[in-house]
């Protein structure tokens, strides 16, 4: 057979995605090219589709195996090119390098994707600079409307390395990514008004159209105030002209499908407007994307391919439910009257896509729709005030992750410490929470140099992106608390006298980071994050201020490490792909945990100090103090009701807990701490995991091991200052840290505590 006839036979393979046949066909298409030097056209197309196969494997693949594909995916892509610009038809020869450059930047572009920090930055910038050579390769093409078209095609992917990279970025940082994105669109939408076949033109400016409305409604959701109204503004408009143009298209199925997106993305924009607005505002915010979704349902019901029209129905209704869910949850402390109302009308609108979803193809998409919806039926039930009903659900879905639904007294009373102690973002709400630092973590926080700062022969400025440390989850080894993870075990008297000469080393350690409820609290600055010794020097860092903060997560991901593999009753569930948070750290959404308090009963505890008495108030040995989590009290009752019980159980059958069952314990004795730190009405992330693992990392200043956790330059709300921030001995002046903080994050607060303390002299170094 011919090369002609192998190529052929290769791509028939490719589209079959029979990729390793293909390869094999194309290469048996190389070697029959004897003389490299001839049918320089054909080599070029074999590498073509060769980069092509290797590309589409890498897709698929994932860590170094997919790094490997797309490794070999350029080095074809590479050669495609060096070929085409041996072409003597010089036109031709443009067209090929065109096409070689546009698939070197979908390499590097795809790995940019699913790449963490400065590795993305770079894949993003080899994208970048292929399709920047696309786009000068076009401009020389001598068909007019072809070289337009190209430099649409080119403009649109410059436009989507640089969005990309934008909603990765913060600060200052991400302002100026946007607006490069903002420049490639518009101009794609300039030249896409240039082209001659009209039909052909409409699509284009819909497609410009809507990256320009996806770039504006990305910082709506990054921004606060006037800022955002302004950008919700913009988003709103170029949608509205996506919506405009797509009703021009003459393709009647494909106008549909075009219209329906842009419904689709118009609702979008006014849901999360709605979200930051408040009162009469919010409300009228989410009668729009009311509109809009409901528009979308009625295009959507008339789409000609039946399998498209269920997906397109079920997409809308869930966005409708969304919108009563989310208004419900915006007034629930205002009118139990309204919210019954929306909460029902969530309901309706749920169940068509729950009942539904079976029916799409792509089985990933339709597990985590259940998933998804299963769990906003559950906060109905909590805005609705079943408790009884909210409680079952909570507990069965943490049976079912950590016990495979494994059915004992101690696994039942363990998940049901778990649903009491687990506090997700329906329960917490808009309560802000205090993370107490020193200052020169804050400033490691936020990529400020300290010693830069105090430079005075230094004139540049001292915020260094490059320089910014994720927060921190620390071991709990070295907690101010020695007796860390040890008063639950105490309480069920599995405290054993270790007699041997020697103790294996723990296999696994827990890590948190603590929050607090006390903001600005004297004895929470005077405890942490002070400095050289200097009470209240430290940082008060705040949270959730807007109710925005935590995550939607299950508890499993605190324990995902010790979980076993085998048939002992733990759960061995993996994450989905579609699960794995779009984050350079994979600890960024952890479950959030109440601690309570665990008191020793003497004649100096008032029983009023405890809301539970064990192993009963007219005997008391032991108390538990739990405070509410907002102002629910109904909901407090039951959660200490549920508590009480589980705690009875565990004591009554403390005496049966085997060695093999005492791993169990782990994932609820560090939710427990002494009495003695009641004042600190802590809250905590917890992770569990396998001393040795990679996740670990070490620090050569503290020389101590912790666990990285996230980029709080965009989560955090504000930043107040201890009343002897100055005093901390490195000359630090407030004015400074809130100039640089409002130059580079200005959506963060910086305030000065003016709580009556004096400050202490530093410690001395020697």
């Amino acid at each position: 057979m011919d090369v002609r006839g192998l190529i052929k036979e290769g791509v028939a393979l490719f589209k079959n995605k029979k990729f390793d046949e293909a390869i094999e066909k194309l290469n048996q298409a190389l070697d029959g090219i004897e003389d490299k030097n001839s049918q320089i056209q054909e080599q070029n197309d074999i590498q073509f589709w060769l980069g092509c196969c290797y590309f589409e494997q890498a897709m698929k693949a994932k860590g170094e195996i997919a790094t490997k594909l797309f490794d070999q995916a350029v080095e074809h892509h590479q050669q495609q090119l060096r070929l085409a610009e041996q072409l003597e038809d010089k036109q031709n020869s443009l067209q090929e390098q065109i096409d070689a450059r546009i698939l070197l930047g979908h390499c590097y572009f795809k790995q940019a994707m699913k790449a963490k920090s400065k590795e993305s930055e770079q894949l993003f910038g080899q994208a970048v600079e292929h399709f920047q050579r696309q786009l000068s390769l076009a401009e020389q093409l001598a068909d007019k409307q072809n070289s337009l078209q190209q430099q649409i095609n080119a403009q649109l992917l410059l436009g989507r390395c640089y969005l990309e990279q934008a909603m990765k970025a913060k600060g200052k940082e991400l302002e100026q990514l946007f607006g490069q994105a903002v420049e490639h669109f518009q101009q794609s939408l300039e030249f896409a008004k240039q082209l001659t076949d009209e039909q052909n033109s409409l699509q284009k400016q819909k497609n410009a159209q809507y990256w320009l409305g996806r770039c504006y409604l990305e910082q709506v959701m990054k921004a606060k105030g006037k800022e955002s109204e302004q950008l919700f503004g913009r988003a709103v408009e170029h949608h509205q002209q996506q919506l405009s143009l797509a009703e021009q298209l003459e393709d009647k199925q494909n106008s549909l499908q075009e219209q329906i997106d842009a419904q689709s993305w118009l609702g979008r924009c006014y849901f999360e407007q709605a979200l930051k607005a408040k009162g009469k505002e919010a409300e009228q915010l989410f009668g729009q994307a009311v509109e809009h979704y409901q528009q979308q349902l009625n295009l959507a019901e008339q789409l000609a391919d039946k399998q498209n029209s269920i997906q397109q129905q079920i997409y809308a209704q869930f966005g409708l439910g969304r919108c009563y869910l989310k208004q419900a949850v915006k007034i629930k402390d205002e009118d139990s009257s309204k919210v019954k109302e929306l909460t029902e009308k969530a309901v309706k609108y749920f169940l068509f896509p729950l009942n539904n979803l079976p029916k799409l193809k792509d089985t990933l998409e339709s597990n985590r729709g259940h998933r998804i919806i299963l769990q906003y039926l559950r906060e109905i039930c909590f805005l609705q005030e079943k408790w009884q009903s909210y409680f079952d659900q909570k507990k069965q879905s943490i049976r079912e992750k950590l016990f495979k639904n494994k059915k004992d007294n101690l696994t039942d009373a363990i998940s049901t410490i778990l649903a009491v102690l687990n506090i997700p973002p329906m329960e917490l709400g808009k309560i802000p929470l205090a993370h107490y630092t020193s200052p020169s973590v804050c400033e490691r926080l936020f990529g400020i140099d300290g010693d830069k700062t105090n430079d005075k022969a230094d004139d540049n400025d001292p915020v260094d992106s490059n320089k910014v440390s994720p927060m921190r989850i620390g071991s709990s080894t070295y907690m101010n608390d020695p007796t860390e993870g040890e008063g639950l075990l105490e309480l069920l008297n599995l405290q054993d006298l270790e007699l041997e000469n020697k103790a294996d080393c723990p296999a696994y350690n827990a890590f948190f980071t603590c929050f607090s409820s006390r903001i600005n609290d004297l004895n929470q600055f005077r405890l942490y994050g002070k400095e050289n010794g200097v009470e209240a020097s430290g940082c008060c860092l705040v949270f959730n201020k807007e109710g925005n903060w935590l995550k939607e997560s299950d508890v499993s991901a605190s324990f995902r490490s010790m979980v076993k593999k085998g048939g002992d009753g733990y759960s061995d569930e993996q994450l989905v792909e579609a699960d794995i948070p779009d984050s350079d750290f994979e600890d960024d959404n952890l479950p959030l945990y109440q601690v309570a308090y665990i008191a020793y009963y003497d004649e100096y505890i008032a029983k009023e100090k405890c809301t539970i008495w064990l192993p009963n108030t007219r005997r008391p040995k032991f108390g538990i103090r739990l405070k509410p989590v907002g102002k629910n009290l109904k909901w407090h009752k039951f959660r200490i009701k549920e508590l009480r019980a589980a705690l009875t159980k565990l004591i009554k059958n403390s005496n049966k807990i085997k060695n093999e069952d005492g791993k169990a314990l782990e994932y609820i004795r560090y939710l427990f701490k002494d009495f003695a730190f009641r004042d600190e009405e802590e809250f905590r992330l917890l992770k569990i995991e396998q001393i040795g693992s990679d996740k670990i990392k070490y620090c050569e200043t503290t020389k101590s091991v912790y666990l990285p956790y996230a980029d709080i330059r965009d989560i955090v709300d504000e930043v107040i200052l201890g009343t002897n921030y100055e005093k901390s001995g490195k000359e630090r002046k407030a004015e400074v840290f809130q100039h640089l903080m409002r130059k580079h994050y200005p959506k963060v607060k910086v305030s000065r505590s003016s709580l009556p303390i004096n400050a202490n002299p530093p410690i001395k170094k020697d």
